[in-house]
């Protein structure tokens, strides 16, 4: 098998809406685009503190940044009792990290409907996190004492949504892209720096299940001819349905993933393939970002290692070589 057997435009189109009528989710699967009509009212219940809006829906936007020197983290989430976000800066020159994190509770009004066209915003004390659309793309800022972090990312090819159960709640939902050009602007401790990066865009909303464990990578690269991929992967989460491959201009689609590495020392090397054998690198950690939340029902135990990965894609022309840098995750979450 290689990435020749899809042929362009192999998934479907995103629906038009999450609800199809009589109360039901749009079919669970793997689709190209996104959906328009992101409403969850249909589920939600009143708003009130032990409404299904409150106590089981989950929407975040996450923003990654690469450079040869420079990994940018950044998320802004609403966990319906409690909003949180983060920002990470690795510089790989000085090998210094610069991290900001924050928990609020109710941070988002009960009308806030999650959207990668809402404007999302966090403030705690002197940390301030924005991510705003734009006719083309988002911009992204944080800013605080000694920080200063402006990311515009430009919506550039297809998105890949994944729709899945999640046993007991209604459904869980995701809208990724990846290899996105960025431009990224650093200020740290007074110190200004202009990059052109490559990055990755997570949103998701929806009803995760009460226990939820998952692995994730999201990669972004080259190959050895020079074109562009961005890898989104998935394991124990989600039935594998946001498993996908950017190369060049096609969105394709990847089997189960399957991540082998030693959780109890996760800065070792990773490797991370597909059960298909299209994919098939190692992932070698540089640094990682930990945070443990445990705050009245929710729990969040969260690590996400960052690094360069190196390996082969499977493809008609033959086994190429691909490299670059990105994230791989551990975590565990009690919503």
């Amino acid at each position: 098998m290689s990435f020749d057997t899809f042929p362009a435009g192999s998934l479907p189109p995103a629906p038009k809406a999450l609800h199809a009528g009589n109360g039901r989710v749009a079919d669970y699967g793997r689709y190209q685009g996104r959906i328009a009509d992101l409403s969850t009212a249909a589920w939600d219940g009143t708003g009130g503190l032990f409404s299904r809006r409150r106590l089981q829906r989950k929407g975040w936007m996450y923003f990654g940044a690469f450079t040869p020197r420079y990994m940018v983290g950044y998320a802004v989430a609403d966990a319906g009792l409690m909003a949180s976000a983060f920002v990470y800066v690795y510089d790989r020159q000085t090998k210094q990290l610069a991290e900001h994190k924050a928990t609020v509770p109710f941070g988002f009004a009960r009308e806030f409907a999650p959207s990668p066209d809402s404007a999302w915003e966090l403030k705690n004390g002197s940390r301030h996190w924005q991510a705003q659309p734009t006719d083309g793309g988002w911009d992204v800022s944080f800013q605080t004492p000694g920080l200063k972090l402006e990311m515009r990312f430009r919506d550039a090819g297809p998105g890949m949504t994944a729709i899945a159960s999640s046993p007991g709640r209604p459904f869980h939902h995701t809208w990724k892209l990846c290899a996105l050009p960025v431009s990224l602007v650093l200020e740290v401790d007074g110190q200004r720096s202009e990059q052109q990066a490559s990055g990755t865009l997570d949103f998701t909303l929806g009803y995760p299940p009460r226990h939820t464990d998952w692995n994730w990578a999201s990669l972004d690269g080259l190959t050895d001819d020079g074109q562009r991929i961005g890898v989104n992967l998935v394991a124990h989460f989600m039935n594998g349905h946001e498993n996908a491959l950017w190369l060049g201009e096609r969105l394709l689609p990847l089997a189960q993933a399957v991540f082998q590495y030693d959780p109890a020392q996760l800065l070792q090397p990773w490797r991370v393939h597909t059960a298909d054998g299209l994919l098939d690198v190692t992932f070698m950690p540089e640094g990682e970002r930990r945070e443990d939340i445990s705050v009245g029902l929710l729990a969040s135990r969260f690590t996400q290692p960052f690094g360069r990965f190196s390996g082969t894609l499977r493809t008609a022309q033959g086994v190429k070589r691909i490299e670059g840098f990105g994230v791989v995750e551990q975590h565990h979450a009690v919503w």
